[in-house]
């Protein structure tokens, strides 16, 4: 498999400066960055995860690509000793202070997995060198360092595509919970016994309405032929915002409905953590201020009358690299 690459800054840190490698590791592609202590991304690289996902194979191809990082085309400009420390997220369950990966999302057949000692022995680390972080998690730590979000301690990320996620910060740390599974919005309840969704065994789930999935699906449910959506053979998301942006009335009514639903997940956050600001990432955020604007309107009207409302509600900035500058600032503030 070919490496796909690009530096990111005009070539690598200056000689002994602090150096941490972030990898973002996901059920198709697998991205490695080299960043400096101040959160400039040095170079990225992404390759294929390819067919074989058993975890000693992963493991060898995380080691080549991160050795591949540290090469301007055949020359060396870095070695692996250099890197201080290497974090790692992947969507899933985990143990991240014992760096097993209980149940991943996209890789198959993996079941306590200890990511963290597979690693470290196959670069010759300590262990502690190496950091084990939620896919989510990594992503609002890249904007707390770097993107909307930097310098902020009380923040909430919210992730709309085929589901919704979510990550939680308080008083400038990660809310994690007792198991590991805090910050799990798009699984809260948002109509008792409502519609099914998923395969969690719960029905009325906030993503089960307010997710890019379920908003293809409500927008075929009730499609009639005054619709411009009706014209269409297959239906996704981004073309209800089209539709709605263009006039369709019954697409702009799912717009306004969805939106409404993640204003009042926003606001249960509220009242749950207390954040100074809340940022929206994924497909759907990608409508931008068309979602955003109806969100913060929605927001408004079933926000409490005791204060007015202080916490902002943005898009995300960290881009596609958000999980390798959040996995290497996970294992940054490992170090300290």
């Amino acid at each position: 498999h070919r490496f796909m690459g690009k530096h990111a800054h005009p070539g690598p840190g200056r000689d002994g400066e602090r150096l941490f490698a972030g990898l973002d590791l996901g059920g198709t592609t697998m991205s490695a960055g080299l960043l400096n202590a101040h959160g400039v991304l040095l170079k990225v690289l992404s390759q294929e995860v390819g067919e074989d996902h058993s975890p000693q194979c992963i493991v060898k191809r995380i080691r080549a690509l991160l050795e591949a990082l540290l090469c301007n085309g055949v020359e060396k400009t870095h070695r692996l000793e250099e890197i201080e420390a290497l974090g790692v997220c992947t969507p899933g369950l985990m143990d991240t202070v014992a760096g097993v990966v209980r149940a991943a999302a996209n890789l198959r057949g993996w079941r306590e997995v200890p990511l963290v000692r597979l690693l470290a022995e196959e670069l010759g680390w300590e262990p502690s060198r190496v950091s084990l972080e939620n896919d989510t998690n990594a992503a609002l730590l890249a904007e707390a360092w770097t993107g909307a979000a930097a310098g902020m301690k009380h923040i909430v990320l919210v992730t709309v595509g085929t589901g919704v996620g979510g990550a939680i910060m308080c008083d400038g740390r990660l809310l994690r919970g007792s198991k590991g599974q805090a910050g799990e919005i798009g699984h809260s309840i948002l109509v008792p016994d409502g519609r099914p969704f998923g395969v969690a065994g719960v029905n009325g789930i906030l993503e089960g309405y307010a997710s890019a999935s379920a908003l293809a699906i409500r927008a075929k449910e009730a499609l009639s032929a005054d619709s411009s959506l009706s014209e269409l053979k297959a239906l996704d998301c981004e073309d209800v915002f089209k539709h709605a942006e263009a006039g369709d009335k019954y697409a702009s009514d799912l717009v306004q409905e969805t939106a409404r639903y993640l204003a009042i997940g926003c606001i249960n956050c509220c009242r749950f953590v207390d954040p100074e600001l809340i940022l929206f990432s994924g497909g759907m955020a990608e409508a931008g201020e068309a979602l955003l604007k109806e969100i913060r309107r929605q927001f408004e009207k079933y926000h409490w009358n005791l204060e007015p409302v202080r916490v902002r509600l943005e898009l995300a900035s960290a881009g596609r690299n958000a999980g390798v500058i959040g996995a290497a600032r996970a294992a940054m503030m490992s170090q300290s």
